[in-house]
């Protein structure tokens, strides 16, 4: 019995190590194949932050020396990416597309080779070189990990899954934020939308809503939109909901004048302080 009590738990903790992202063994290092993915980044925008929601996917664009997680120093700067789960565990997030860009124009990306994702150097006149160690994606227990080409310079491109119409990500970076919604989305009705913290404006760009926020230090982002369609769903529901409540209303007034006029025929609603046949004489009250 104690040796099959043995078996079973050694059989449970070699379950646990390799069920997931969460286990004892970690989870795993990042798909090449992700990290070499393309993927356009606006580069040359004012924010601090700016996310862009595509639908299914979000790219978004960090300012390195703004940034809140990883480490600071000139010889090993690093970013940490990572989402929670719905009992706010660390996971490490999956990162595509990672794009480093110098003020200067240089980009360096993933390539993709038989020993897995190089980084890569293009220059702006077009030549390229192999960097292996210039930058770096490793996955921990608990985050995402990016090796950075530089400290105080240049902005970081990434790309994050997305699901449902909310998106919700840590602040990586401090300073300013925008966020770019889908085509057809709005955050205007408060029953239907969220977005914390506060922004300070919205406006209207090429047919998308951008949302900014000029200083943000808050731990976390989080916006929930709607699309058009949704609006007009909801204001069908809402309507729908009136009438039947109207409807209803107009019943429960019918039903309640129909009982009353059945008592009046049997004589049980008759008003005795009204009836002089029965009061009594004058002087015997």
């Amino acid at each position: 019995m104690n040796r099959r009590l043995a078996f079973g738990l050694l059989g449970l903790a070699v379950l646990l190590a390799t069920a997931g992202c969460s286990t004892i063994l970690g989870p795993g290092e990042a798909d090449p194949a992700d990290l070499a993915a393309d993927a356009s980044y606006d580069w040359n925008v004012s924010a601090d932050a700016y996310l862009e929601v595509n639908k299914g996917n979000v790219t978004a664009v960090y300012r390195v020396a703004n940034r809140t997680t990883g480490t600071r120093e000139a010889e090993n700067p690093t970013i940490e990416i990572y989402t929670r789960d719905t009992l706010g565990t660390e996971q490490p997030e999956t990162v595509r597309a990672v794009k480093f860009r110098y003020p200067n124009g240089t980009l360096v990306e993933f390539t993709e080779t038989n020993d897995g994702a190089v980084a890569t150097v293009q220059y702006p006149n077009g030549t390229s070189r192999q960097a292996p160690d210039l930058m770096t994606v490793d996955r921990t227990r608990s985050r995402t990990v990016v090796a950075l080409p530089a400290n105080q310079t240049g902005r970081l491109g990434v790309t994050v899954p997305k699901n449902g119409k909310s998106v919700t990500t840590p602040a990586y970076v401090e300073g300013s934020y925008e966020v770019v919604l889908p085509e057809r989305a709005e955050v205007g009705v408060p029953l239907l939308a969220k977005v914390r913290p506060s922004a300070d404006r919205r406006a209207e760009v090429d047919d998308r809503v951008h949302v900014y926020w000029n200083q943000v230090t808050a731990p976390t982002l989080s916006v929930r939109y709607y699309l058009d369609r949704d609006l007009l769903l909801f204001g069908g529901l809402a309507a729908g909901a009136t009438a039947i409540g109207l409807a209803g209303a107009g019943y429960y007034l019918l039903q309640l004048r129909e009982t009353r006029r059945k008592r009046e025929e049997v004589g049980l609603d008759v008003d005795i302080e009204d009836d002089d046949s029965r009061r009594p004489p004058p002087g015997m009250g």
